[in-house]
């Protein structure tokens, strides 16, 4: 491990993950690894996780109320309140007020569209970088990953109880 000095903060950096690792701490550093280099995409990132979080969710041309809203997120209420009304007032999303619906509902402006998806080209140039340096490999590496997710995420379900 070497010692970086960023942004005045000494933090532990790691080029490599070490081989000869039993696969499951393997597999935990090259997350860890990544995990980290995800966390200096989203402090580079104009938009932050929670207005990411909730334009991701919008985009697909839905719009939802907070509850809606809470419950595909999993947040508490007043998070959810905090969070919406910090993106509207930042001209990211909107309320929408429809006659046959009792709640407001909550979707993207045109700001916070095209903010959403000049943030999300970047990120995905990250990942198209990954992938290139696949090669061929690149469709089972990800119908790998797809089974790796899906065991891990049904895993993590019944140790906590967390619905589906």
């Amino acid at each position: 491990m070497n010692a970086e000095v960023n942004a005045g903060r000494r933090r532990e950096t790691s080029d490599t993950v070490p081989r000869g690792l039993p696969p499951e701490r393997e597999l935990a550093a090259l997350v860890l690894k990544m995990d980290a280099a995800r966390r200096v995409v989203e402090q580079n990132a104009r938009l932050g996780t929670a207005d990411m979080r909730l334009l991701w969710m919008l985009a697909d041309g839905r719009a939802r109320t907070l509850r809606e809203i809470g419950d595909e997120l999993c947040l508490e209420q007043s998070t959810v309140n905090r969070q919406v009304n910090a993106a509207l007032r930042a001209g990211l999303l909107e309320r929408i007020r429809a006659a046959e619906q009792p709640a407001a509902l909550i979707a993207p402006t045109a700001v916070g569209r095209t903010a959403f998806e000049t943030e999300v080209a970047a990120i995905l140039g990250y990942f198209e970088d990954g992938l290139a340096a696949l090669g061929e490999r690149r469709g089972e590496f990800l119908a790998l990953l797809r089974g790796f997710v899906d065991a891990y995420d049904e895993r993590v379900r019944r140790a906590t109880g967390r619905p589906g």
